[in-house]
């Protein structure tokens, strides 16, 4: 055991400024995680929060880490008068089986025309009078239930923190981009960004200070000083850089300072990949925010980038603590402390929460190594991640067509008006779903090289999908089917995230592939079934959370004990997916980039 001279909440106020610590906090951001381990299935923890809460309470004293994150469970995340987008939550016992994880049903809440209302009455003003029109409730209802949940939740604190249990959180909040994307739902949102930007960028500068003054007072109200915001969809990942600037960064500046001003230490959480963005977190006051990360993000490129400047939290893998050793754990562990420990401003903590079915025993590898291990005398030279790889030179492809060039430019309108026209003058449709199929590998080429972000992928994935759509009366079936095979993709059972596998269903069509798509929430069964069916040579999986690496195994076994494994190549994909899941699943080959992904299984097609 380390040598502790000072409190928790002291350890945590010094790690944020930057001061010297006697060792680093160490916690897992967890919620979901505690119940499972003691047996109580969602359903009971989400039904009855001093279940949730008891739970949580024996989970911090039996791994004995520093701070738990909330004190009770999700109703809502962090309650408040409309701090983030009021998603529909899919509840275990209600909408999912009695143990699945809560997820969020992603649906378009407020149309393209309403941003003129929200742009004339706010954020607050718009949900006053829209919120009935989405939900089965009345916005007296709403405001009441909103107003039960913090009473709730100070409640439950004082109960948590006269245990011995001390809460750090006191607010959720959506950066305004975020807000918009979830009530938009990302694929809207994205061709909201290209079609109508001025329009959403006056609808979110008069939201931001709703949402900012929402915050502060949830703070007031249970007396905590750390406000959570929710950054995911603007990230590199997603946008490029100007888009980023013009519908993130100038937002965040204003939820940061305005929080710094009254005393509120901002959490920027950041899911996804944030590389390119950390540095103008470099332009947020020095010592007053958390840099968080989800283990996407190279946590050791954002040291070399924000040491001396910001704390950074993070970032143990979700699927290392799933599906990992203890041994392993601990060595990522001694890595964190060693090199994004170094100099202090560090806090180790899981990559974004801990997943519902955390292996007790990583979890305590976790705690016991953040809580014991002194760290290396002299820094080590640092084994990096790539920070900057080369891009990759942009393969030629054929563009004579002007509906390809339409395409690879993502002109939405005149690609539809060319199509229609072409199909008006008898042009032979599958040559106007060839240009567009050239048009479409140039994006993919543009993706893969950096030059275009999932945006780009998300706009053209949706061309693609209105110019098959007007062709398709004019195809014959025989001339759909494709030369080189067919293709099941699914998102398998516990997970109904749709938007990556339907990118990669499209770019399977680009392809050439004939593609068999099952959907969200796939049981193995099902997907065996469809290959056993279509004979498809391919079975491509994706997955957003961690308890879908069971059911991807499960499916995979299924090939396996049905004979349909031999001479098919299995692919994997999502957010947690790593080349260990690659493994534990039984898969052939796993990838993050779509283009990649797709040109694997043609590469095992042509041998």
């Amino acid at each position: 055991m380390a040598d502790e001279w000072m409190t928790n909440e002291e350890r945590f106020e010094a790690a944020i400024a930057l001061d010297t610590v006697d060792r680093h906090p160490v916690f897992p951001i967890l919620v979901t995680t505690a119940p499972r381990l003691y047996g109580i299935t969602q359903a009971a923890a989400w039904q009855d929060h001093n279940v949730a809460r008891e739970a949580l309470i024996r989970c911090f004293e039996d791994f004995g880490y520093d701070y738990g994150s909330k004190p009770n469970y999700y109703y809502s995340m962090l309650p408040g008068k409309m701090c983030a987008a009021p998603v529909r939550n899919l509840i275990p016992g209600k909408h999912l089986a009695e143990d699945d994880l809560y997820q969020v049903d992603e649906k378009v809440l407020f149309t393209r025309e309403d941003y003129d209302k929200i742009i004339s009455l706010g954020w607050n003003g718009f949900w006053d009078e829209h919120y009935e029109k989405i939900s089965r409730k009345t916005w007296e209802q709403f405001t009441q239930m909103q107003s039960i949940s913090n009473k709730l939740y100070v409640d439950d604190m004082k109960i948590c923190e006269e245990r011995g249990m001390p809460i750090f959180l006191g607010v959720a909040v959506d950066s305004v981009l975020m807000a918009f994307s979830l009530s938009r739902t990302l694929s809207e949102f994205t061709r909201d960004l290209y079609e109508v930007p001025d329009k959403v960028e006056a609808a979110m500068q008069a939201s931001c200070d709703d949402l900012i003054s929402n915050a502060i007072q949830v703070c007031k109200n249970n007396g905590k000083k750390v406000a959570f915001i929710v950054l995911e969809r603007g990230s590199g990942f997603f946008y490029r850089l100007p888009v980023f600037e013009r519908f993130e960064w100038t937002f965040l500046q204003r939820y940061v300072d305005a929080f710094v001003s009254e005393d509120i230490t901002p959490w920027l959480h950041l899911d996804t990949d944030w590389g390119m963005n950390l540095p103008y977190f470099k332009k947020l006051p020095k010592g007053k925010c958390i840099c968080d990360l989800d283990s996407t993000t190279d946590i050791f490129r954002a040291k070399e980038i924000l040491r001396g400047h910001m704390c950074i939290s993070g970032d143990v893998p979700a699927s290392l603590l799933a599906i990992g050793k203890p041994e392993e754990v601990a060595e990522y562990c001694r890595q964190l402390i060693d090199e994004v420990g170094d100099g202090g401003g560090f806090m180790l903590t899981t990559g974004c929460e801990c997943p519902i079915d955390a292996r007790p025993e990583n979890l305590r590898a976790m705690v016991e190594t953040g809580k014991t291990y002194q760290g290396k005398k002299s820094r080590r030279k640092v084994q990096k991640k790539a920070a900057t790889e080369k891009k990759k030179a942009v393969d030629k492809v054929d563009l004579a067509g002007n509906i390809a060039q339409a395409v690879a430019k993502l002109r939405f309108g005149d690609v539809m008006k060319m199509v229609e026209h072409a199909a008006r003058e008898g042009v032979d449709p599958l040559l106007i779903l060839n240009d567009c199929r050239a048009g479409m590998d140039q994006v993919g080429e543009l993706y893969s090289s950096g030059e275009y972000f999932l945006s780009e992928l998300i706009m053209s994935a949706n061309i693609f999908k209105k110019v098959v759509a007007t062709l398709e009366p004019l195809l014959m079936e025989d001339q759909m089917d494709s030369a080189l095979g067919s293709v099941v993709i699914s998102t398998p059972k516990g997970d109904i995230h749709d938007i990556g596998k339907d990118i990669v269903a499209t770019l399977f069509k680009v392809g050439g592939f004939s593609v068999f798509d099952l959907g969200v929430d796939v049981e193995p069964e099902a997907i065996a079934d469809a290959v056993a069916e279509t004979d498809s040579t391919i079975v491509a999986m994706s997955a957003l959370i961690t308890p879908t690496f069971l059911s991807m195994k499960r499916a995979v076994e299924l090939l396996e004990e049905r004979g349909l494994r031999d001479g098919r190549y299995v692919i994997i994909g999502g957010g947690p997916t790593t080349a260990a899941v690659r493994d534990y699943v039984g898969a052939d080959a796993w990838s993050l980039d779509p283009k990649v992904g797709v040109n694997l299984c043609r590469d095992f097609l042509g041998g």
